[in-house]
This record gives C-alpha cells, sequence and structure tokens, in this order.
C-alpha cells in the first residue's frame, strides 16, 4: 500500500520556499509569511495524527521501523536546513526570522512526538543520539538564563502545578512565577514576562496540556531509567 508523505509541504517549504538558493526571499511578503505560519501550526497536529494513522496500518514491525526511520531521519534533515537558513544572512526581515522560528518549533515538536511515542521503533540510541548532529540553539540568550523547550504556556502550567502540589513553597504563585521566570527563556522568547504567563496558566489550551504531560511523563521514564 502507497503511504502519502506527510511532510511534503514542509519539506518543499524548507527546501525550495525558504532556500536563498532557490527563492529570493525579498519577494516573501508579511501576509505570506503569516500564512506560512499559520499553515506550519496546523501542519504539526495534522502530521501527528495522520502519521500515527499509518504507524498502526502497518501490521509488520519491520514496516513500522523503515516507516518511523524515515520520517526521523527527514525531519532531522528538514530541521538542519532549517536551522541553517535561520542563521543565515540572507534574513534581514522580522517577519522572516518569526517564520524560520515557528517552522523550527514545528519540526523540533514533531521529532520529540515520533521520539516519546515510536521510540521503539527507531534504531536506539543510534538514531536518537544522532540528533544531537543536527540540534543547534535556536536563539541567543545571556548565560545567567535557562532555555527551556518549552512553551511559555506549557511551562505556566508546570509552575503552576508545582506551587498548588508545594512542591515549590512561597508565600504566593505569583511568588514563584516572579522568581523563576526572569530566568528562563524559550526558543521563541528570550525576555519572558512573569504576569502574562502565570494568567497563561489559567487558560491553556488541550495541546499544551498535552505537551505538558508528555514531557512529564519522559522525566518519569528516565528518572526510572537511574
Amino acid at each position: 500500500m502507497t503511504q502519502t508523505y506527510l511532510l511534503e509541504w514542509l519539506d518543499s517549504v524548507v527546501t525550495l520556499t525558504l532556500n536563498p538558493n532557490k527563492t529570493d526571499l525579498r519577494m516573501i511578503t508579511p501576509i505570506q509569511s503569516r500564512a506560512i505560519i499559520e499553515k506550519a501550526t496546523e501542519q504539526t497536529f495534522f502530521i501527528q495524527s495522520q502519521f500515527t494513522v499509518q504507524v498502526f496500518s502497518l501490521t509488520k514491525e519491520k514496516q513500522i521501523k523503515i516507516l518511523v526511520g524515515n520520517y526521523y531521519s527527514s525531519l532531522l534533515f528538514l530541521l538542519d536546513k532549517i536551522t541553517v537558513i535561520n542563521r543565515s544572512n540572507e534574513l534581514h526581515r522580522d517577519n522572516l526570522k518569526e517564520v524560520t522560528t515557528a517552522l523550527i518549533s514545528c519540526l523540533d515538536e514533531l521529532i520529540i512526538f515520533v521520539e516519546s511515542r515510536f521510540a521503539n521503533y527507531l534504531s536506539v540510541p543510534f538514531q536518537i543520539i544522532e540528533r544531537k548532529t543536527y540540534r543547534a540553539p535556536i536563539i541567543d540568550y545571556p548565560s545567567s538564563k535557562v532555555l527551556c523547550k518549552l512553551s511559555t504556556d506549557q511551562i505556566a502550567l508546570i509552575l503552576r502545578a508545582s506551587d498548588e502540589l508545594k512542591i515549590l513553597i512561597s508565600k504566593s504563585m505569583n511568588q514563584v512565577f516572579k522568581t523563576i521566570v526572569p530566568f528562563l527563556s524559550t526558543p521563541n522568547k528570550n525576555d519572558l514576562s512573569y504576569d502574562s504567563m502565570r494568567s497563561k496558566a489559567y487558560v491553556a489550551e488541550e495541546r499544551d496540556k498535552e505537551i505538558a504531560i508528555e514531557t512529564l511523563e519522559r522525566m518519569i521514564k528516565r528518572i526510572k531509567e537511574y
């Protein structure tokens, strides 16, 4: 059975649309940039859903390993390409930087998804360790800050739960955020507002809850391996 290549749109955007050797990036308008960012968000959810369907449509473990391995390698390749583009001197406009940053976050989330859901079908530890050669800092951040790979909404959920369960003890939840947040940065933002993050802890979307839970589950699994 022939399977649809789910990364077709991402592949095209990274290797053609945003490739300075293939496209005159000056021709990409802010409106087009916003459309790409919105599409990237849609594709992140679509790919995760459809990839799971593809995996479970196969009955032989060898077939699943090939499918998962191929997608994992492709995601690493695309992440490497867009990271190089993000660092290039071709991106002079803020809207293009926003596009490349959004795509990096999209690809990184998909890679984490494959690692967490289908690790048993990867050539562990080779393929996951190999990922380190593709990973690069998305932003420059002061040495006094810790780069957290979660979004502000996801961090907010974890800090809120830590406060309510008295894992982090302070005179108030506001104090917890005020003390910790200034020392954090995310892949998309260097300077975080503790007040804004605290408010997001109460209006988080279901997808942010899922990612926060998946992250904690991966931490639990790692601790069990110690």
